[in-house]
């Protein structure tokens, strides 16, 4: 088992260390690189607030769940699984604390090791796990999905044996921290594997506890805004629990009235510091509930709280009469107090998590939710009601959010100038590898244009259709090629086409559609609906709780799959699909790198690359898709007794009669004329569909000459 750490230098280079398990276990008891980690420490408790830890990026992040390794482009890529899941516990009040974690977390016997991290505030639990049947997965793609779903097993189990919660992360294989420093790590390296059944690896912690002053969920990383934020407060609180020790003086401590004095100065230093009222509730109830001291509950601290940050202005006691608009000002002030909101606008529905500096997930504001916040409401005395409630979150107050636009702008200006596209074409093994890498290439670049709505007047119609026997990895590559963060609510392979309307709301909402078994749509919703569907810029469709339909754009790119080779209807059609026959596995093993391919995507886009094709490529398109052309069974039987007949016989050819001409001979024929050859030559074996059928079905033979009479269309064909 091998660890790796990374550290990133002055000019964004990563530099990659790897040495086995026990070498790192014995590096983080001492702090030997210029004291990096105890500065950092230092800083934390320092009373300065302004400004971060200056040496912060001096300090390396350590991978331990995954040996990691660079490909041929650079990128990071799983090289063996450790099976270790990193649990965390944040916040802890001190270093007994954290020791007292350590020795809980150890009494479960799949425990590898835990260590105090770096800010000495938190504990970080390594949890040996194994897959259901035993074996290691291999590709970095199976690793992930067993690593998060492992994650979602084992918080539940620890957070009992623990006696409190463990911090909720997005849990991720490549997750990293900070070097950490403990000088007496706990280890059991003999640790019992937990076997971790299957099951969908997107499946949440269950967490029935719907609370605004829950720990921390999600992986951060210190580098960033948010928890920089949250160090600074961190260090306010510490000097306003030193100034109002300080100020209680020889006060009985632990006694109600102690417990109240403290609670009220804690508020008020950190009110006068500037951080916000429910950033002080946090603060002080997560670090308060570890004492478990009687009497000392959460509706007890936000009650003071909210006492000390509210002046007379806004203050109401139950039952005091008060204006509409005086209602409708403490409801707003005390909904943005105490949440965030935004209104998502590919959703169609607004968002809120906890307002404290901690990126917590972000959920629906459902009429559970609606609920929730009137009751907490009634609760601080405000006598409102749902539709109050209701009337705030839907309005032009709470700010717009776009996540695809949010996600493309973190990519855009990254690219650092490698083909990321054709190499993830390339992990497709194909019998024509070039143009199938030119097609996917525009496909790609059609699909974040589509994003973006770079063209109002047509939508991305071109649709890669992968054909293959079973089990060669085409559903895992089309789930593969949008990142987890979009995936998780962006990527659908299950949209059925029976009706109209979830099939708009879903191009209206989802970014990848993946249609998945190709060959189960019928011929005639393939010549029809989905012929329509697929080039359309927008869609008509009712928003969530909304009363009227509204014309919104399409961001939906479709991507299909089969394992039959006949599954093409509509000749005329067929310039839409790109097809491509997979003659071997598809290398899913490593996930691709979507920061750099979106960025090549943005960068080719803004430098004028095309994201459509020409004539001639549309027209090396449709012949590559005759491969996969379903004959019609009366074209089957036509083709066996004739083909197209040449141009230059066009003028000179005669119209066929109701006989038999001998092989060789070119004659025009009417779809009735050629129905009765067929029968005369077949017998009843030939069932002709109708004539404007038939018709349709031989503008699909190959190079056919067809031209248009009084009596109907003729067609020009050679009897073999």
């Amino acid at each position: 088992m091998k660890f790796t750490s990374i550290r990133t230098d002055k000019e964004n280079r990563l530099h990659l260390l790897t040495r086995d398990a026990e070498w790192f276990l014995q590096r983080i008891t001492q702090d030997p690189n210029r004291f990096l980690i105890s500065d950092y420490r230092a800083s934390l408790r320092s009373h300065s607030h302004f400004g971060t830890y200056y040496r912060l990026h001096e300090i390396p992040r350590l991978h331990v769940s995954c040996e990691l390794g660079r490909d041929a482009l650079g990128d990071l890529h799983m090289v063996a699984f450790n099976g270790l899941v990193v649990l965390e516990v944040k916040e802890l009040a001190d270093a007994e604390a954290c020791e007292q974690l350590k020795r809980r977390a150890m009494l479960l016997p799949s425990t590898w090791a835990t260590f105090t991290g770096a800010s000495g505030h938190s504990v970080k639990i390594l949890v040996r796990i194994e897959a259901e049947n035993g074996v290691a997965p291999t590709s970095e793609v199976d690793a992930e999905d067993l690593y998060v779903r492992a994650y979602r097993q084992v918080v539940p189990v620890y957070d009992g044996v623990l006696g409190q919660k463990v911090t909720r992360m997005e849990p991720s294989l490549k997750q990293g921290m900070l070097m950490p420093l403990d000088e007496h790590p706990l280890t059991n390296l003999q640790a019992a594997p937990l076997r971790i059944s299957n099951g969908a690896p997107n499946e949440a912690v269950a967490d029935t506890e719907m609370h605004l002053l829950a720990l921390p969920e999600p992986q951060r990383d210190y580098r960033e805004v948010e928890m920089e934020t949250y160090a600074r407060n961190e260090q306010l609180y510490e000097r306003a629990v030193g100034k109002t020790e300080a100020s209680l003086g020889g006060m009985t401590r632990n006694t109600n009235e102690w417990w109240q004095g403290f609670t009220t100065g804690v508020a008020t230093e950190m009110a006068q510091s500037g951080i916000g009222e429910e950033e002080a509730v946090c603060h002080l109830w997560n670090h308060l509930k570890f004492k478990d001291e009687p009497g000392l509950t959460q509706d007890f601290v936000r009650t003071v709280v909210m006492a000390v940050y509210a002046d007379d202005n806004v203050t109401r006691r139950r039952g005091r009469p008060t204006s509409s608009g005086d209602l409708m000002s403490d409801l707003i002030r005390r909904m943005q107090t105490r949440y965030v909101f935004r209104h998502n606008t590919i959703m169609g529905y607004t968002e809120f998590r906890p307002n404290h500096s901690w990126a917590t997930p972000w959920q629906p504001v459902t009429e559970q939710v609606v609920n929730t916040f009137t009751i907490d409401l009634h609760k601080a005395g405000l006598n409102v009601w749902d539709r109050d409630v209701h009337r705030f979150v839907n309005s032009t107050l709470v700010p717009t959010y776009n996540p695809i636009e949010e996600y493309l702008f973190q990519c855009d200006g990254r690219w650092d100038g490698r083909d990321r596209i054709s190499a993830l074409a390339a992990t497709v093994p194909t019998d024509q590898p070039e143009q199938w890498a030119r097609w996917f290439h525009v496909w790609l670049l059609a699909m974040v244009a589509q994003w973006l709505g770079r063209d109002q007047r047509f939508g991305n119609a071109l649709v890669p259709l992968l054909v293959s026997p079973q089990g060669m990895h085409k559903s895992t590559f089309c789930r593969n090629l949008l990142p987890r963060e979009l995936r998780s609510w962006g990527y659908t392979d299950n949209l059925s086409l029976a009706e109209e309307r979830p099939v708009h709301q879903a191009m209206a909402q989802m970014l990848l559609i993946n249609l998945d078994e190709f060959n189960r749509i019928s011929p005639q919703k393939q010549q029809g609906f989905l012929k329509n569907i697929v080039q359309l810029p927008s869609v008509k469709v009712r928003r969530p709780y909304a009363k009227h339909i509204e014309e919104v754009p399409r961001l939906a790119t479709f991507i299909a799959t089969t394992n039959m080779t006949d599954v093409l209807t509509d000749p005329s059609g067929s310039r839409r699909f790109i097809g491509v026959r997979v003659t071997g596995n598809i290398d899913v093993s490593t996930t691709p790198n979507h920061e750099q391919l979106f960025a090549q995507a943005l960068y080719e886009l803004d430098h004028g690359a095309r994201y459509w094709l020409d004539d001639a490529e549309t027209a090396e398109l449709m012949a590559s898709n005759r491969q996969f052309h379903r004959l019609p069974s009366a074209l089957q039987y036509v083709l066996e007794y004739f083909e197209a007949g040449s141009q230059a016989d066009a003028e000179t050819a005669e119209v066929a009669g109701n006989q038999d001409y001998p092989s060789g001979s070119t004659y025009w024929y009417s779809g009735a004329a050629l129905s009765q050859t067929m029968r005369r030559l077949v017998g009843t074996a030939f069932t002709p569909p109708a004539l404007t059928a038939f018709g349709r079905q031989l503008q699909g033979i190959e190079g056919i000459v067809s031209r248009h009479t009084r009596s109907g269309n003729q067609y020009l064909l050679r009897r073999r």
